[in-house]
């Protein structure tokens, strides 16, 4: 289990079944393989339940960050 302070200052955590999920690309997806070879190309996100930031884990524990695009008042 790895798990994050957020910018928001919430804790972000790997394990979570609400907020954790695995991304792969249609390139990757479209493959005749079985389940558990795609498991293993897959990226692990994992969304703040406070702020919606994703939280893209990469290899050597490093991750990146992405924020959801507000609409502005005018």
């Amino acid at each position: 289990m790895a798990k994050i302070r957020c910018v928001c200052g919430d804790i972000v955590r790997d394990d979570d079944p609400q907020d954790s999920m695995y991304f792969l690309t249609n390139a990757e997806f479209d493959v005749d393989a079985p389940g558990i070879e795609l498991f293993g190309k897959a990226t692990l996100v994992v969304r703040c339940p406070e702020c919606e930031r994703l939280w893209f884990w990469g290899e050597n524990g490093v991750y990146r960050e992405y924020t959801k695009a507000w609409e502005r008042e005018s």
